[in-house]
């Protein structure tokens, strides 16, 4: 399809579903619009905390790459720590938690890696421990982490294991193999990983989401089918929120403006909804949200408070 015709095919459905959420959300979209017109305001009442809450992220953060409940929460805080230029301790500790059991190699060579990223001979020894979980896993569980660990680190490869899994696999293996593929940053292979979102496998829809949500950016192709996905799925579909956050992310202005009263329901939902919310506002870079963020970081869950402290970090620009 040409990409005009196709950007205003975009905008007209993005239109159109505002219409129905105005219609049929009235109250959650007041709320949505009232906390972006204090866009400003927030900025000049409140400058004087900016620093408090700046300092009090990056606590949460340090204290979770020590005490986390679970490994993996452990390597979220790592991550964010990483992406804030905090990294003192953090290889040390991560080599020593690698060592301490085999169910924390998969995390532990992600951190690695991103710890490496500018020293070549040590990052490429890192993805290839990640590759001989692929091939070598000894479940399922492993070998899908991995993947998505490859994914997540930008790794791009045609390997033939992959590209197996991406043409044929089930059960979000050929969700994260196609993630693989679009780190060319090729749009064909956006438009292979995007297809998903028109299927009909819940778990093929909701791994695309999240993975393109990771994506720097989302080509038009991209938005009309999350947009597709987006009206169809149900209030309680759990994949909603995945749809919803990558909308937010890439979808510009008209994207945010259907997504954000979404997202803020998501707020008070279960952990893993309650995450991916601070996640998406944390990379939409709009300080309306802060309130909502300040709140999710005194979450009772770690994770939360976790992506809530990273969130509010981006999004206040902290030095």
């Amino acid at each position: 399809m040409n990409e005009s015709l196709e950007m205003q095919i975009t905008f007209e459905r993005m239109n159109r579903m505002e219409r129905a959420f105005k219609k049929n959300n009235t109250p959650l979209l007041v709320l949505a619009v009232a906390s972006m017109m204090l866009f400003s305001g927030y900025n000049t009442m409140n400058a004087q905390t900016t620093d408090q809450t700046c300092h009090k992220s990056l606590a949460v953060l340090q204290q979770a790459v020590l005490t986390g409940e679970t490994f993996f929460i452990k390597v979220h805080a790592a991550e964010n720590l990483i992406h804030h230029g905090k990294t003192d301790g953090l290889e040390t500790q991560f080599l020593q938690l690698q060592q301490a059991s085999p169910e924390n190699a998969i995390g532990a060579a992600r951190v690695l890696a991103r710890l490496n990223r500018a020293y070549p001979v040590k990052y490429q020894q890192y993805i290839a421990e990640l590759l001989n979980h692929v091939l070598h896993g000894s479940n399922d569980k492993m070998k899908l982490t991995a993947l998505e660990s490859l994914g997540k680190l930008g790794y791009h490869s045609k390997l033939p294991v992959i590209q197996a899994y991406a043409d044929t696999s089930t059960d979000g293996f050929r969700g994260m193999a196609r993630w693989i593929g679009a780190n060319s940053n090729e749009d064909a292979d956006e438009d292979r990983l995007s297809e998903l979102l028109l299927s009909a496998n819940k778990i093929d829809y909701r791994y695309a989401a999240y993975a393109l949500r990771f994506k720097k950016s989302n080509n038009a192709t991209t938005i009309s089918r999350l947009m597709v996905c987006l009206e169809r799925l149900a209030a309680d579909d759990a994949a909603r929120v995945y749809v919803a956050s990558c909308l937010f992310v890439h979808g510009g202005l008209p994207g945010r403006k259907i997504a954000a009263p979404l997202l803020q329901e998501y707020a008070t939902a279960d952990v893993g909804q309650r995450y991916e919310v601070a996640e998406a506002f944390g990379l939409g870079g709009n300080t309306a949200f802060v309130p909502l963020l300040q709140q999710l970081l005194a979450d009772e869950n770690t994770d939360v408070r976790v992506a809530a402290a990273n969130a509010l970090l981006n999004v206040l620009r902290c030095e």
